[in-house]
């Protein structure tokens, strides 16, 4: 997700300004800094318990598995069951407005410093892997000197969209895609409980309530995922091409297993969540702002102690998993359902990124 979800997230291309910036951004929450495909000796299907990943992590491929394979070290699929698996993102866009140096003072310190306002869009399906998506130099004319900067804070779009593809994994040789059943499904701006999510059924595996757009298996938690129809599970995809699909990130996050802090981040329960959340900006609720702190594995560089001696803050930003090498292999999580020897395609969500940020300042 999200997994680990600390999460946001998706991309950015280069982009200058007065101060010579270029772009960045922010993933969904947990992404991993040395993301991996899974390998014969640990892949398998994921499951959406699957919170906390081991250190090995890594993602499986929906084409390196099938429904009723077994012998994954990674688990397997009971028959009528549920697992994930990762497809190709073919488009992944993302906006940042701005970017915030904070200290232990918190989200309302007045310390805290922007080092960067402005509007950059990108897609970060288009980046290889470990392409530096950005680098640059911010400004920091309203940093304090003296202070410890040992946070960041992002600004970025709420409604984000994705596209991808991959294949039924059943040996059928289907295509399954991003399709256009919900493909703009968020229109209200409160998010306070879960009234927007609907499951499946125990009896028919179709969905509830045929007017929700978000969705999970009935008995999953912590979990929810865009619906591939708002009635049925699909065995063929209609759609010619991979739908653009619009979602609430937010939504992401408010069903984790989360706690909110004193300066109002969901922040997912265990180590991760120390050093990362999430909430609907105050001021904006179109915009999210994410905080990752000093000793997150998103990051590395801070903190920052600014003094008359250093001139400048760079930030760079490198991608480890929308693309490998020339491959395209993962950036859209598809959640799939055993049904015998066929695989039924439940629903998607935008998958992990693998971001991961270099502050330096001299």
């Amino acid at each position: 997700m999200i997994w680990n979800y600390n999460k946001i997230a998706r991309n950015l291309i280069l982009l200058f300004f007065a101060f010579v910036i270029y772009c960045f951004f922010i993933s969904h929450a947990n992404s991993q800094t040395d993301l991996r495909i899974c390998d014969s000796s640990n892949k398998g299907w994921h499951s959406t318990n699957q919170n906390d990943y081991p250190n090995d992590f890594c993602t499986t491929k929906c084409s390196d598995l099938k429904v009723d394979g077994t012998g994954y070290a990674r688990g397997t699929l009971g028959n009528n069951g549920y697992g994930l698996c990762a497809g190709s993102a073919t488009s992944s866009a993302l906006t940042i407005y701005r970017i915030d140096l904070g200290t232990s003072s918190g989200f309302g310190g007045s310390d805290k410093c922007t080092v960067f306002e402005g509007n950059i869009t990108t897609d970060f399906a288009k980046l290889n892997k470990g392409q530096t998506a950005g680098k640059g130099t911010f400004k920091t004319d309203s940093c304090q000197k003296g202070k410890s900067y040992d946070r960041l804070y992002f600004y970025i779009n709420r409604m984000q969209s994705f596209a991808g593809q991959t294949v039924f994994p059943d040996g059928s040789g289907t295509i399954a895609r991003t399709t256009s059943a919900c493909a703009n499904n968020d229109t209200t701006a409160t998010v306070s409980d879960t009234s927007w999510l609907d499951t499946t059924t125990n009896i028919t595996y179709k969905w509830n309530d045929n007017t929700k757009c978000w969705g999970k298996p009935n008995g999953w938690t912590t979990s929810a995922y865009i619906k591939a129809d708002k009635t049925n599970l699909l065995t063929s995809i209609s759609d010619s091409n991979n739908a653009l699909v619009t979602y609430d990130d937010f939504k992401v996050f408010y069903i984790l297993d989360t706690t909110t802090d004193s300066d109002g981040f969901r922040r997912e329960l265990g180590s991760d969540g120390e050093t990362f959340g999430v909430k609907v900006d105050p001021t904006d609720v179109n915009k999210n702002i994410y905080v990752i702190k000093n000793g997150s594995s998103l990051i590395t560089g801070l903190p920052i102690v600014f003094d008359n001696t250093k001139k400048k803050l760079n930030l760079e930003i490198s991608y480890y998993s929308s693309k490998r090498d020339n491959d395209t292999t993962i950036g859209v999580t598809f959640l799939f359902r055993r049904n015998g020897t066929n695989a039924e395609l439940v629903g998607f969500l935008s998958g992990e990124n693998g971001m991961f940020f270099t502050l330096s300042y001299n």
